[in-house]
């Protein structure tokens, strides 16, 4: 009994702790890529073909923020060969949703 009330608990900090949910975090950095690609002219980006939460922290001394990893792999124009890029974000969940910034992001 006393295991379980522990665990609930556990699982209830979990839920608070702000940190976003793997599809938040896709939503987010789909719109993100998406903007940056048609700023540069290319045309016909979606969606990812997949996406990989792989973790995140919060940032140390912003309560609120949190620095998270990803894998996300998509073909930049219609026809191209899909790249899969490893990137690190800052996230921030709002009343408006999730608030992305990009801190970099390598081919692979």
């Amino acid at each position: 009994m006393r295991i379980a009330a522990i665990a609930l608990a556990c699982l209830a900090l979990v839920g608070c702790s702000g940190e976003p949910s793997e599809s938040d975090m896709r939503k987010a950095v789909e719109a993100t890529t998406r903007r940056t690609l048609e700023a540069q002219g290319r045309l016909g980006f979606r969606q990812f073909d997949s996406f990989r939460k792989q973790g995140c922290v919060e940032t140390k001394g912003r309560p609120g923020l949190h620095d998270c990893y990803y894998a996300a792999t998509f073909a930049p124009q219609p026809g191209d060969k899909p790249l899969t890029v490893n990137g690190k974000g800052r996230f921030q969940t709002t009343d408006k949703g999730v608030v992305f910034e990009d801190l970099g992001a390598q081919p692979r």
